[in-house]
């Protein structure tokens, strides 16, 4: 929901150009992103797993109904051959995951499959919501990135009402440090 908010309050990233969520699970943020969208067909949000795959195929018809020019839904597995998955699904200006990091092996697959699906657009990004659990974690993102010629920006959140709610959460109270809006862009050095 910190991802949704972020984008609903920085509309211009999404209102024009192709996006793709990764990892996206139930698929709120292309959801959001979709909705912001003057052209809702340029979003695909896509899972590794067929059925959340299913679900967000669900929820954008609940969403859009029939509408010929509605977001899509589409298995992506990281570790496919970037070139294949480029071919398949073309270049997207914006690239957004929410908590798509949880195990260390899945930091280069992500990025690769990134940099891949990322257009060379010098405004292209890749927003990240990212929940920190691991130092080791975090070095090895940033140096993934590096290797694969992303620059990384951190996004402030202090204006983002979702994430102070969330951090109220009795879960979330003694951490207030979990979650992190990243940006990465291509290095154009």
């Amino acid at each position: 929901m910190i991802l949704s908010q972020h984008l609903v309050c920085h509309r211009e990233q999404v209102r024009t150009g192709r996006v793709l969520e990764v990892g996206a699970g139930v698929g709120l943020p292309g959801l959001v992103a979709a909705a912001l969208s003057q052209d809702p067909s340029g979003v695909v949000m896509t899972d590794y797993v067929e059925e959340a795959v299913d679900l967000i195929d669900m929820n954008i018809a609940e969403t859009f109904g029939n509408d010929n020019k509605r977001p899509k839904a589409a298995i992506i597995d990281w570790d496919d051959d970037p070139s294949v998955l480029q071919e398949h699904h073309g270049t997207f200006d914006v690239i957004i995951g929410s908590d798509v990091v949880y195990w260390p092996e899945l930091i280069e697959p992500l990025i690769r499959t990134v940099k891949a699906l990322l257009s060379n657009k010098l405004t292209s990004r890749f927003l990240m919501l990212y929940s920190r659990r691991n130092p080791k974690v975090d070095v090895l993102l940033f140096r993934t990135a590096q290797k694969y010629g992303l620059d990384s920006t951190e996004l402030s959140l202090e204006q983002n009402t979702v994430y102070h709610a969330v951090l109220k959460h009795p879960v979330y109270i003694e951490d207030t440090d979990m979650f992190h809006l990243y940006e990465f862009r291509h290095s154009h050095k």
